[in-house]
């Protein structure tokens, strides 16, 4: 247990540690002497003097003190020394016939460093004390030198402390005069090469001395050339080789953590040990001691995996876990672990979630992509509204600086910067967003210490980390824009004020002023479902892939629950390793479980199950199980609705907006949500409408396939550019861009077929009435006044009958119906003017429309165009 052993050490007996330190330093001292004391005899013109038995001693003294050096590196024990051994093993078993031999006669049993202790303070150490006292000729060094290069060497040692890698860093390297030989390795296609090289070197080592007269410059000048070139290796592989073999530069977040820096905080050595320096006072924690719950014994709350006697307290805060100094332990701490800016050194270390703390920072919540490019594409800023882009890269232009002041806190890498629940008004903390959990005593210790700021009772309460995401997780950001979250619990916004709200149970305050009214939920929250139960880990936290549009990263479709046809599955014991650990750690291990995959992607649905040609669903949170319905014969009928999204018929309302306009003000307050800094001036939105109805249809074409998608009017809206530069040409910009949605206010029962053929609103009109005439004509007398940019009803999309050219959708794929399309819904709807929906005729019109026009009776009318 030679780790725990150190780290043990270094806690327990500060001065002891010191000593450590010293014999570290000296160590790398007497290698860098040794090998300059070796360029001293080659920079010499005359002849080196030592026979050749002594010299054949020497030259091979060069690896063995390598050999030394490395030994005492292996016998940490820490990440770095296994990663160093299994390379050396490695690279000695390559060796024909005898590399096996050699390999157990240095480095011994794998599980064990016996033997390579052995070889470390005997074998080793002796062969080069017997040649340095052959070739001194002395035992003792002369004083002077030795008071002084001790004396530094003890400065160093109290400056420095030997490194220790703390098993969680995702970088791992050797000592400094190996990390060239692993760079060389990383690019040999045959490692053996490199031995070649290194016994090379030997060979020329020992060869120079017999070489007469000027012959010998050449060896000289390669050695000197293969010794120059190994150190900037030796020096790029320390200093500007990251994780994965990324390059790094001193400039780079994060840099100190990459390059693990033996500058020693403790500065302790002499203090006096206390009786809490005993062995069983310390926990070991992965393989090591920790000095963290020495001092925080007492604190409670947290989760069984995220316990501190599971992963102790610097897997998550960093510090210095090797000393017992309160100041020490706690510099570098970070306070507020999990946000994206360190997520690499807290959440996503070697032993934790390394995987996902990469690819988060891709997902669309991190990114924001679709929303800077639509909003850019709003302000003609950009082509299209398909470009991918990054919060990250958000500039000074009139939409960024909209962006930043109205849209962009929503996103994972703004950071958490104070303790505290997660609430409506909660944006961005990275992986804290929806993973802390506040159980019942933290959040009463939390709100005393609100009350009275000097109460620090609540630093014993730690909040809870674990997967119990909540629909309260989601609300913050998702009670914004499509208003997903406040939908899918059946409220939406109004324009009243927090005074003028009635006192009613059919109004709520949101973030203490904005005002909504209950409608109707979605039936799978009127279940007990929550968001987690139908939207996995890859689509939340990004599966290492870039997208543009939500509808891209999302994965879940309603048909992946809902099918008619026999579903596809996959067995538990061949789950992905994230999708296998989820499920075992929320419903166990069951061997012969068969889960539902999603047809986009192939992703496992980990809280689903098979029973005969039954499916079913466990509530990730609340464990009840659900039976899951095929759908109804209406949707699957004829080929009629073949083309026809569930969201476009099961979708009983959406929240929409008409009328808005936005302007900058030079004088108002405003915030900068990328830099989090209050600052003057902001872009201000006057709002025209909150609508709140059956949602309008669009099309989504992908390929050659057209979907019946909703949509919502999210862009009817005018943009007063002149007011933050005076440069535009423009000053004033005009959009109706309708927006493809995703209401989540899903009810069983689908909408009626004249809600869809008879509708205005449905078919992109607006508002108003639509009325099928004597004369066989469709007539429509819209609900909005005309809007004097473009003539068309306020909250139309296109015009009656009619279609339009340039911008219409906030996407290049969504388009509104044309006119064919247009004419065809309608002759549907010139039937049911007259007959009932559940009527025989209507029915089969869903198997053959056009044999139905044919069998029509004389006196039926039919749509004149």
């Amino acid at each position: 247990k030679a780790y725990e052993s150190i780290s043990l050490l270094m806690l327990s007996n500060p001065s002891a540690n010191l000593f450590r330190n010293i014999h570290y330093w000296s160590a790398q001292l007497f290698l860098v002497f040794s090998l300059l004391h070796l360029w001293e005899h080659f920079k010499r013109r005359s002849k080196i003097k030592v026979n050749a038995s002594l010299w054949f001693r020497l030259s091979l003294g060069v690896l063995i003190i390598f050999l030394v050096m490395l030994t005492g590196f292996l016998l940490k024990g820490d990440a770095d020394s296994l990663q160093a051994r299994r390379i050396l093993n490695e690279l000695i078993i390559g060796l024909p016939f005898i590399g096996e031999l050699i390999s157990y006669s240095l480095l011994g049993p794998k599980d064990s460093l016996q033997l390579i202790y052995v070889h470390h303070i005997a074998t080793l150490s002796i062969f080069i004390a017997i040649i340095i006292i052959e070739h001194a000729k002395t035992i003792w060094p002369r004083l002077g030198p030795f008071l002084s290069w001790s004396l530094l060497v003890i400065v160093l040692s109290i400056l420095f402390t030997a490194p220790l890698h703390d098993n969680l860093n995702p970088v791992i390297k050797g000592p400094w005069y190996f990390v060239g030989l692993q760079e060389l390795l990383h690019w040999m296609s045959a490692p053996l090469w490199s031995l070649a090289l290194v016994f090379g070197i030997l060979i020329l080592v020992y060869i120079i001395p017999f070489i007469k007269g000027n012959s010998s410059i050449l060896p000289k000048r390669t050695l000197l050339i293969v010794t120059m070139l190994y150190l900037g290796i030796s020096i790029f592989a320390y200093f500007f080789r990251g994780p994965n073999w990324t390059f790094i530069y001193p400039g780079n977040e994060n840099y100190g953590y990459h390059i693990e820096t033996p500058f020693n905080t403790q500065l302790h050595f002499f203090d006096q040990l206390t009786d809490t320096t005993t062995y069983d006072n310390y926990p070991t924690i992965m393989d090591r001691k920790e000095s963290c719950m020495v001092c925080h014994s007492e604190m409670v709350g947290f989760a069984a995996s995220h316990d501190p006697s599971a992963v102790g307290c610097y897997s998550c805060h960093g510090g210095d876990l090797f000393t017992l100094d309160k100041d020490a332990s706690h510099k570098g701490m970070v306070n507020i672990p999990g946000n994206l800016a360190d997520a690499k050194i807290s959440c996503g270390t070697a032993n934790c979630h390394p995987d996902i703390s990469s690819r988060i920072e891709t997902g669309l919540m991190a990114t924001l992509s679709g929303m800077i490019s639509v909003d850019r594409y709003v302000f003609n800023e950009a082509e299209h509204p398909d470009i991918r882009t990054h919060v990250n890269e958000l500039g000074s232009s009139a939409a960024d600086e909209h962006l930043r002041n109205m849209c962009v806190r929503c996103h994972l890498g703004n950071p958490k910067e104070s303790t505290g629940p997660i609430t409506q008004e909660s944006r961005g903390g990275g992986c804290l967003a929806c993973h802390l959990n506040y159980d019942a005593l933290a959040v009463t210790a939390w709100h005393e210490h609100e009350k009275n700021p000097a109460d620090t009772g609540y630093l014993n309460y730690h909040p809870t980390l674990n997967m119990q995401v909540s629909d309260e997780h989601c609300f913050g950001c998702h009670s914004r824009s499509g208003r997903i979250a406040t939908n899918y619990e059946g409220w939406h916004e109004t324009k009243l004020a927090a005074a003028e709200m009635p006192n009613t149970e059919t109004y709520r305050l949101v973030e203490n002023h904005r005002v909504f009214t209950y409608i109707q939920e979605d039936v799978h929250h009127k279940l007990g479902l929550n968001c987690i139960d139908c939207h996995n880990s890859y689509e939340l936290m990004g599966d290492g892939n870039l997208y543009t549009h939500q509808e891209d990263q999302l994965t879940i479709q309603c048909a992946d629950c809902h099918s008619s046809d026999k579903p596809q599955t996959i067995n538990q014991q061949d789950l992905d390793r994230e999708s296998a650990l989820i499920a075992s750690m929320r419903f166990g291990f069951h061997k012969e479980r068969e889960f539902l995959l999603t047809a986009k992607k192939q992703r496992p649905l980990v809280n689903t199950y098979m029973k005969g040609d039954s499916a079913f669903m466990i509530g990730k949170n609340n464990k009840q199980t659900y039976g899951l319905s095929k759908p109804a014969a209406i949707c699957t009928k004829g080929e009629s609705h073949d083309r026809i999204s569930c969201s476009a018929c099961h979708s009983n309302w959406a929240p929409s907006c008409i009328g808005c306009h936005n302007i900058y003000d030079p004088n108002e307050p405003g915030y900068d949500m990328v830099a989090n800094v209050e600052k003057q001036g902001s872009w201000v939105e006057f709002i025209g409408e909150y609508q709140a109805h059956l949602p309008a249809l669009g099309t989504r074409i992908t390929g050659n396939d057209t979907t019946v998608i909703p949509v919502v009017p999210g862009m009817v809206l005018t943009i007063d550019v002149g007011s933050y530069s005076k440069t535009l040409h423009d000053s004033l910009i005009f959009q109706r861009l309708f927006a493809p949605a995703a209401p989540h206010t899903t009810v069983k029962e689908g909408r009626s077929c004249i809600s869809c053929h008879n509708n205005p609103v449905a078919l992109g009109f607006g508002k108003g009435e639509l009325v099928f005439n004597k004369e066989g004509r469709w007539k429509f007398e819209p609900a909005y006044q005309d809007n004097p940019n473009d003539g068309l009803p306020e909250d139309s999309w296109i015009p009656f009958l009619g279609s339009r050219k340039g911008k219409v959708s906030t996407r290049s794929n969504v388009q509104p119906f044309s006119i064919a399309q247009q004419q065809r819904i309608l002759s549907v709807g010139a039937c049911l003017s007259c007959h009932e929906q559940e009527s025989s005729v209507m029915e089969q019109s869903l198997v053959d429309f056009e044999a139905v026009l044919k069998a029509r009776s004389p006196q039926c009318r039919i749509a004149v165009w």
